[in-house]
């Protein structure tokens, strides 16, 4: 067998698994609660790096997402991953009702004519971290300090996720 016959894309595409999922990731932290201390600190600190990405994104996103022919969340295949609902569930956030995708084939079924519908720390990290072409270009027209201190906080979060589902992993296992 395949790694790609096991893996299924989405990972929990169908309603009564990412309802299994969230109430596992529930329980779990119910459980061990007393031992996650290190890994509550380390989901706020992605969520505070998140929080100090979004108006620089925001901005990007108000100059070119409006008036786009082709918007990326159209076509994007995407979905939330496992640190994602971690990090959702260790923070507090609302977790999706579906999947974003029930299959490899859709559209994000939380795109609609006025943007994504999802809240900002409950969309996937995939979502936060793609700049499309003309987005990086406006980035990069703000200077080197402003790219610089980008780059610092998202790699800040990639290596504070990877922690995460370490931690997260261990201590509830």
């Amino acid at each position: 067998m395949k790694w790609d016959e096991v893996i299924e894309i989405p990972p929990w595409g169908r309603v009564s698994i990412w309802d299994e999922v969230n109430s596992s990731i529930n329980y779990l932290i119910d459980l061990h609660k007393d031992s996650l201390g290190e890994v509550f600190k380390i989901a706020d600190g992605i969520k505070d790096n998140l929080l100090s990405l979004f108006p620089l994104q925001d901005e990007l996103l108000k100059a070119t997402c409006v008036n786009c022919q082709s918007p990326c969340c159209g076509t994007a295949t995407v979905w939330l991953d496992f640190c994602d609902l971690i990090f959702i569930h260790l923070t507090g956030q609302m977790v999706p009702d579906y999947q974003l995708i029930e299959k490899q084939s859709d559209s994000c079924r939380y795109l609609t004519a006025g943007g994504c519908v999802i809240p900002r720390l409950s969309r996937p990290w995939v979502c936060t971290l793609y700049l499309c072409p003309p987005q990086m270009a406006l980035l990069r027209g703000k200077g080197s300090t402003v790219c610089n201190d980008n780059d610092e906080i998202i790699q800040s979060i990639k290596l504070y996720r990877k922690n995460l589902e370490k931690l997260f992993i261990e201590k509830t296992s």
